[in-house]
């Protein structure tokens, strides 16, 4: 019995001037075509795990070496691959990875620069393409359609990629007085939960949600990751997740770039608080007006292409003991630099940015609320 195959996921059906194509996104090959409507109606049988030798041998013989030829084509383009992949190479997932990555940075500009057009054509741009054959609205339909088809797949690796990561870890459901460490970057934290993208020891979406019981945490630290969050969209619900994974009296301490200082010093002009950037982060811009820098650090106007890494939202003690207290938090009140009143969240230095400085002041807020209950720990 031959190998099972099937339609890869990125395999396209398309319809052009009374032929049916059939290829994939990233096939050398031209695509396949045909005007012969059975043939493909045969083809998509393989939506489904199947064997191409019992496949064919259900048909007439006259036709078994035509489609023979036909299954072959589309094995050598890609568009129909074995049921059972064989196994991927760590080295292989690692590059496919990193171009994954600059394919989000390009679809993320595209979709910018896409909605830009049609928001200046108009009603042109959908009359003028349904003219052509198919609007605007049913090619972003079929788009969000892929995306969805993706991120329901990503959906369903979530568990299964967590259920190891916390085993490594040694974490289970009854596992209980937990340190959380959220965006940890490199600076791991010993005896904590390192938790950020790949590769983080337990490398998440945390917007999906914590892996963790209620009340099972005792302390979290996020250094500079609360900027990058979408305000009130991710901020809001991020935060109330933390709230429930806290066990009463738990506490949270938060580092934000303190964006009063930031308005502070470009209301005076203050060439030290702008300069000074250059010595903590090289790849900041040479000479940007102070407008550009205080703009840029508080997360207006962020590149589509780099909306991951690019600050959003920023936050003064204000705000943010406002939205700590709309999750549900309690006792909000600002730290220093390394001067928490608890000796386990004494860990600031495991962040670079946070230790950032110009002359004797950091360019961080530092603040700690409680979960409400009984004494902190």
């Amino acid at each position: 019995m031959a190998a099972a195959l099937i339609f890869a996921a990125d395999t396209l059906i398309r319809f052009k001037s009374g032929r049916m194509l059939i290829h994939t996104t990233s096939s050398a090959l031209p695509a396949f075509e045909t005007d012969n409507p059975m043939l493909v109606g045969w083809l998509c049988q393989f939506s489904r795990s199947l064997d191409p030798e019992a496949a064919i041998a259900r048909i007439p013989a006259v036709d078994r070496t035509a489609l023979g030829q036909v299954l072959d084509y589309l094995r050598r383009s890609g568009a129909l691959i074995p049921a059972e992949s064989p196994d991927v190479s760590l080295a292989d997932a690692e590059q496919g990875f990193q171009r994954s990555r600059e394919h989000v940075r390009l679809l993320a500009r595209s979709i910018y620069d896409a909605a830009a057009d049609l928001f200046g054509l108009g009603t042109y741009a959908e009359a003028e393409l349904s003219r052509r054959g198919v609007g605007v609205e049913r090619r972003l339909m079929a788009l969000l359609a892929a995306t969805d088809g993706l991120r329901s797949e990503l959906a369903s690796l979530r568990n299964p990629h967590l259920e190891g990561q916390l085993a490594a870890l040694g974490i289970d459901a009854s596992s209980t007085q937990l340190n959380l460490h959220i965006g940890c970057g490199k600076g791991l934290l010993p005896g904590w939960v390192n938790i950020d993208i790949h590769p983080a020891p337990l490398s998440m979406n945390v917007l999906r949600g914590l892996p963790f019981g209620a009340g099972s945490v005792r302390h979290v630290f996020v250094s500079h990751f609360l900027e990058h969050l979408f305000f009130p969209r991710d901020v809001t619900p991020f935060l109330a997740e933390l709230r429930r994974v806290l066990a009463p009296g738990g506490i949270v301490r938060i580092v934000v770039p303190d964006i009063e200082q930031c308005i502070e010093a470009y209301d005076a002009n203050d060439p030290a608080f702008f300069a000074s950037r250059r010595e903590t982060w090289e790849w900041w811009p040479e000479n940007p007006t102070r407008l550009e820098d205080f703009l840029a650090y508080a997360g207006a106007g962020p590149e589509p292409a780099y909306l991951f890494e690019s600050h959003k939202y920023g936050y003064d003690f204000e705000t943010l003991r406002r939205v700590l207290e709309d999750a549900g938090f309690v006792g909000t009140k600002r730290s220093t630099f390394m001067g928490s009143e608890h000796p386990a969240l004494r860990v600031d230095d495991v962040s670079e940015v946070a230790g950032a400085k110009y002359g004797d002041r950091y360019y961080s807020l530092f603040v700690e609320a409680l979960a409400p209950g009984e004494g902190a720990h």
